[in-house]
């Protein structure tokens, strides 16, 4: 029974808002001065959100819309008697036209609730009816399906419909979603010229309110006046509403604080190119940890291999916590990708027993990109990985901690797929690089447009938009940056078609 109501409450993403925060939500459109003339809320669930609306604004028309009958049930009941009230038992991805019909030309209706935070591929792996019908919701290409750029919050596709519905009406859309949803609709109604006079986001503590761990927020959009206004004020939480910074919209990317975006911007071309580090998805056999000579796998087991194809690794936490200290090493099957891996069994025969003897861990990787590829196939490498010197850092922590990275022993240090590089031929290039990614314009910059809440906030994309020569050019090193990466043949280079992590 209780596997049943996990799989209910993963299906419908249900998390009933509490009173206390459904009054915060209401309280704001309060003191906004909106007097909605219809509410409606489209997973109304037992209508927590929808009866303090309906107290507060009086309005002349409620509905409510549930999927689930006994939250209907449940709403009917606490209406007891209210006047003006409708409660459908229906799903919102087929009710769009009921709403039309009862929204009265010229009136200002408030489009408010908690949709469910769950994702399509979750309801997927639920074999969930619950889903909107297949459309190309952002018009993507078929590689982000690999990447998982198709996959999108069901939240995400009422509030998006809600908004091409009824765009044209005087419609004020305010939500609890995750923050990343709350960005991603802003960033819809920019590229599709959605107008809207004020938009605004309060972080709430998902913690506290849902006992969730995700980034979240209620979001305001009040398109009941129209202007071309491509901005949303951030608030420091829905308790305090103190002021924030802006999110703003340049060249069709969303930045994080416009302000110090406006006052330091790099944007452009990096002139290097920031990749992810190496991925092989098979930590327990190509991973080891270092105890004197001795190579000892994530299985307990020393490692008796060859030595040529093993390499220093540093891990996402190794780059973040300051202190360089080497703990692994990693395999390294192939130097570019798809190389034919069957060399090692001549050339590093204890290698290929060792491959060969854990060929079971390499079967259970789920990526496609393994599929059809060599035995024991990596990815993320290429001769860029073996340059003498990098520049690193982790995708993952919350800071902008750049490393040096120099050779050990005569090798290259690698870094794994959590992290990015960029690749240095000499010494003095990447005290150059480094110089420069350390100086404080650049990191107003990157701060400007990394979204610190978001699962992996420093990507390849975010790295690869800087424009390093021009911070050169202001601090004097233009003609410098230009002799010593001159020497770098990774440089503005097409070699590096790969799928990035981001």
């Amino acid at each position: 029974m209780k596997s049943m109501q996990t799989k209910a409450i993963k299906e419908f993403g249900d998390f009933q808002t509490p009173l206390g925060l459904s009054e915060l939500m209401v309280n704001i459109l309060r003191d906004l001065y909106f007097s909605p003339d219809i509410i409606v809320e489209p997973t109304c669930g037992v209508g927590n959100i929808l009866l303090e609306a309906y107290n507060s604004f009086s309005p002349h028309r409620t509905i409510g819309i549930e999927i689930n009958k006994d939250y209907c049930t449940v709403l009917r009941e606490r209406l007891n008697g209210k006047q003006n009230v409708m409660v459908l038992n229906s799903d919102i991805f087929i009710s769009f036209s009921k709403i039309k019909d009862e929204i009265e030309p010229g009136a200002v209706c408030l489009f408010i609730g908690n949709p469910p935070w769950v994702t399509n591929s979750e309801l997927g792996s639920l074999n969930s009816k619950n889903l909107p019908a297949k459309v190309n919701l952002k018009n993507l290409r078929g590689i982000d399906a690999i990447t998982g750029k198709s996959n999108f919050d069901i939240s995400e596709f009422i509030i998006i419909k809600l908004l091409e519905e009824f765009r044209l009406n005087k419609s004020i859309f305010a939500f609890l979603c995750k923050t990343s949803v709350a960005r991603n609709i802003l960033k819809y109604c920019w590229r599709n010229n959605i107008q809207y006079a004020d938009a605004s986001v309060f972080p709430i503590d998902s913690k506290k309110y849902f006992n969730a761990a995700v980034d979240s927020c209620y979001f305001i959009i009040d398109a009941s006046k129209k202007s071309t206004k491509r901005e949303c004020i951030v608030y420091d939480s829905i308790e305090n509403r103190i002021y924030k910074n802006k999110i703003g919209f340049h060249q069709d990317r969303l930045i994080g604080n416009i302000d110090d975006f406006l006052s330091c911007n790099y944007l452009g071309k990096s002139g290097y190119v920031w990749r992810n580090g190496i991925k092989h998805d098979c930590s327990k056999v190509m991973e080891f940890d270092i105890n004197g000579s001795k190579l000892i796998n994530g299985y307990g087991e020393e490692a008796d291999i060859e030595d040529d194809l093993v390499y220093p690794l540093l891990k996402s936490s190794d780059i973040a916590n300051g202190k360089i200290e080497l703990r692994k090493k990693v395999l390294v099957t192939q130097k570019q990708v798809g190389e034919e891996t069957a060399y090692i069994k001549d050339k590093y025969p204890k290698t290929w027993k060792y491959l060969y003897d854990h060929i079971e861990d390499f079967k259970k990787r789920k990526s496609c990109i393994y599929i059809n590829k060599p035995l024991f196939s990596i990815f993320s490498t290429g001769d860029y990985c073996f340059y003498p010197y990098k520049i690193a850092i982790s995708g993952l922590y919350k800071n902008l901690n750049f490393k040096m990275l120099h050779p050990i022993k005569g090798k290259s240090v690698l870094v794994d797929d959590t992290c990015n590089f960029i690749s240095c031929s000499t010494e003095a290039e990447a005290l150059m690089l480094y110089s420069l990614l350390e100086h404080e314009k650049t990191k107003m910059f990157l701060n400007s447009i990394i979204f610190w809440d978001s699962k992996r906030p420093i990507t390849t994309e975010v790295l690869n938009s800087l424009d390093l020569r021009k911070i050169a050019g202001e601090n004097y090193l233009q003609n410098y940056y230009d002799v010593l990466s001159g020497y770098n043949t990774t440089v503005n280079t097409d070699d590096h078609k790969q799928l990035a992590l981001v």
